[in-house]
């Protein structure tokens, strides 16, 4: 990962905040002290935590990504890695030096972390906008793609969801930003999810072609992991997985 510049830290409470601004260290505070008032809870899940809040008169957006301190292999991880929430932070700021300006911007991240991560937090700017309602706004989702693709990063869960319209232009709301340097596997599996999209079905809109992709060695392995992902076994399981998860395993 190349160095970003001005990405500063200082330990608060149990905590470790990073920011690029004094308003990004006091906000962390804040949130590590729960001094803030919660307007509306979008996901409460056992992998997932987002959340608009308020602080003083002004509104931001609150993740706590825990599925690498509930799943054992992706916790231990974390003694080796940054973790989720840092990495964005990372990844999302050397993307917006680069140009990508239609990721939301992280304010702050917080880490509570002793040997593996134990909790972690990201506070983003809250954009208020329209929800991806139509073929043009599609459009719109598309050349952003290929902007952030052709700079060799990923969504990593693209699908219409993750974007809102924010006057005229097209906001990604939600992605770790990551990169792929040595093929285009990623990039094609980004493509073929959108593909699958609701609202693009629903539409009719023909992704592959709008996009143009190569349909060269990445793209056909993409598309066998997609197939083989929808295979009857293969479905039972990620099914069995999910139904012990939210009953509390940790796999």
């Amino acid at each position: 990962m190349g160095k970003v510049a001005e990405i500063k830290n200082k330990v608060y409470s149990d905590y470790k905040i990073y920011f690029d601004s004094k308003e990004g260290l006091n906000l962390g505070k804040v949130v590590i002290e729960k001094k803030y008032t919660v307007l509306e809870v979008y996901k409460d899940t056992k992998r997932n935590y987002v959340a608009r809040i308020k602080i003083s008169d002004c509104e931001y957006i609150l993740k706590y990504p825990k599925s690498e301190t509930v799943i054992p292999q992706r916790k231990i991880q974390t003694f080796f890695k940054k973790g989720e929430a840092l990495s964005s932070f990372y990844n999302i700021k050397k993307a917006r030096e680069e140009g990508i300006k239609e990721l939301v911007n992280i304010i702050c991240v917080g880490v509570k972390k002793k040997i593996f991560i134990e909790e972690s937090f990201i506070l983003m700017e809250y954009v208020e906008g329209d929800i991806i309602r139509n073929s043009e706004d599609i459009d719109k989702i598309i050349e952003v793609v290929k902007k952030i693709h052709n700079l060799g990063i990923y969504h990593g869960d693209l699908n219409t969801s993750n974007f809102i319209k924010y006057k005229d232009e097209i906001k990604i709301i939600d992605t770790q930003a990551k990169r792929e340097e040595f093929s285009y596997f990623k990039r094609s599996y980004d493509v073929l999810t959108l593909k699958e999209d609701l609202l693009v079905k629903y539409l009719n809109y023909d992704i592959e072609n709008k996009y143009n992709i190569n349909k060269g060695l990445s793209f056909k392995l993409a598309k066998l992991l997609k197939e083989l992902k929808r295979l009857r076994g293969v479905e039972k399981f990620r099914e069995l997985k999910k139904n012990l998860r939210e009953k509390g395993f940790k796999i």
